[in-house]
């Protein structure tokens, strides 16, 4: 009897098990997790590596906003620097937008211009293109060609033509900062590269007519 009611039991034991199998759900959300989980982190870093350019897009032109007013006021053209230089030259603006600057206005008074680049961007990727127009072209704000040495380093330096005869009223000026960010390749097949070694260029354009200001005493044309 005790043989004969283990064969009748064993059956049933057996599907019960198996009904508690097919029945039991612990593990599902880890299963689940595993087969989107891959997908769901690889769009998250993509949204930010898309966010992260349009960041420093956004800064870049903040900081075109603020550096313009330089020149839109007279105030990098008639600046006396504790180098010496009436009027900014390439490098000095540059060293303005980086890391501030201080001097004499016109008049004599004293100019505190504090650093307009956020720091989450960086001098040595920065190129300033600066000249003046005649009229309003949109052809005049094409952002320069960059070239590079046999090593891939950056060899161009932007311009820096912004003087006429005269005092500086109702000049044109172009006024680009060109980034380069270092984007590579990013996840689900991103690749925003457009110059050597895995850089993304960004370009903030300010175009603005300057106010009327005078030249520094001794300076014969602003």
């Amino acid at each position: 009897m005790r043989i004969l009611r283990s064969t009748i039991c064993a059956p049933r034991g057996k599907r019960r098990f198996r009904a508690d199998l097919w029945e039991n759900r612990e593990g599902t959300a880890a299963l689940e997790f595993a087969i989107v989980g891959p997908a769901l982190i690889a769009l998250l870093l993509a949204i930010m590596y898309t966010m992260l350019i349009y960041l420093a897009q956004q800064m870049l032109e903040t900081t075109a906003d603020t550096a313009g007013r330089l020149f839109l006021t007279g105030a990098a053209q008639t600046m006396t620097l504790s180098n010496g230089h009436v009027g900014m030259q390439a490098a000095d603006f540059k060293n303005a937008i980086c890391n501030g600057v201080t001097g004499t206005d016109a008049n004599g008074g004293t100019v505190v211009i504090p650093k307009l680049l956020p720091s989450m961007l960086t001098c040595s990727k920065l190129t300033v293109n600066v000249t003046t127009a005649t009229t309003y072209n949109v052809n005049s704000t094409a952002s320069p060609t960059f070239t590079y040495d046999s090593t891939g380093a950056l060899t161009t330096n932007g311009a820096f033509n912004f003087q006429t005869n005269g005092s500086g009223k109702n000049h044109i000026v172009i006024m680009q900062l060109i980034y380069l960010w270092p984007a590579g390749k990013g996840p689900l097949g991103l690749n925003t590269t457009d110059e050597p070694n895995g850089n993304h260029k960004i370009v903030a354009t300010s175009v603005f007519t300057t106010e009327d200001y005078s030249c520094s005493a001794s300076q014969t044309s602003c």
